[in-house]
Order: C-alpha cells, then structure tokens, then sequence
C-alpha cells in the first residue's frame, strides 16, 4: 500500500463516483480534502481508498476496487483504518447508500455498526449531482444515507 497521488484520486472520482464533491452524512469532500492510498499490483493500480482524520474521527470518504473478487477491498479498509488510528482516530466512519447492500454487509462483516440513518439524504446530494439516479441497485429507490462506525482500537 502506497499514498494514492491527487492525480489519481481526481481521476478515480470523475470515473466512479461523477466527480467531486463525495458527500456524505457527515460533510462534503474535495480531492483536496483527503488523503489516498493505492493498492498496487505488477506496476497497475488494483484499488485506492480515501479518507479524512479529523480529530479523534476518521472517515472513509471513497473505497473502490478496480477489480473484484481480488479482496482488495479488505486490504484497503484494513490500510485506511490503520493509517487513520495512526494519527490518532478513536472511530473510523463511512457512509454508503440504501440501495447499496452488498457494501452494508461489507461494512458490517469487517465490524462496523450502523449508527445513524439520513433519511431522503440522497436528495442532498442529488443538488450537487443531479446525474444521481432515482432508482440504484436491485431496483431498489436510492434516497437515503446510511453512516457506519467502528471504534478503532489503539
């Protein structure tokens, strides 16, 4: 694992997830405003992982792994919550949609809790991206915001 160059996080974000600002429950994020790791195989980006250390609060702002099946998404999460109880994080925090329930039980496996629910939040962020469809995964209607935490042992 590897700091993610901004290059690459811009990139990954404008691909992923429509470009920035990522939203979640609890604030707005901009390429500038996180830090980034890669998961590196043969020279190839394999995964990145963003997040934000904010006092004794880490969030994990974007996890994507470019390929599945691989468990890159585990060696990310592991990397992010390690580096974040690094610089001092009690709880790692990450926000994912309700449509989105195969990352919930992602999530949830690796320990987090689900911990606040923003109803319709969804619509929040449909105003900074109005791309963002009506209906996600399964046909399941995208509207709200789902927080997780995770006391990150020191």
């Amino acid at each position: 694992m590897e700091p993610a160059p901004r290059e690459l996080i811009a990139r990954t974000w404008a691909d992923i997830w429509g470009g920035e600002p990522i939203i979640s429950v609890r604030g707005k994020y901009a390429v500038a405003d996180v830090e980034g790791l890669v998961w590196t195989e043969d020279g190839e980006a394999r995964g990145l992982v963003t997040f934000a250390v904010d006092g004794d609060e880490g969030e994990i702002v974007s996890i994507d792994a470019f390929e599945e099946g691989r468990h890159v998404g585990g060696r990310l999460i592991d990397a992010a919550e390690e580096e974040m109880r690094r610089r001092g994080a009690k709880t790692a925090r990450v926000t994912t949609t309700n449509d989105n329930l195969r990352a919930f039980a992602f999530y949830v496996r690796r320990g987090y809790r689900l911990v606040r629910v923003e109803l319709d939040g969804v619509e929040r962020v449909r105003a900074a991206k109005p791309d963002i469809p009506t209906v996600g995964n399964d046909g399941i209607p995208l509207r709200d915001m789902w927080e997780l935490a995770k006391p990150l042992r020191h």
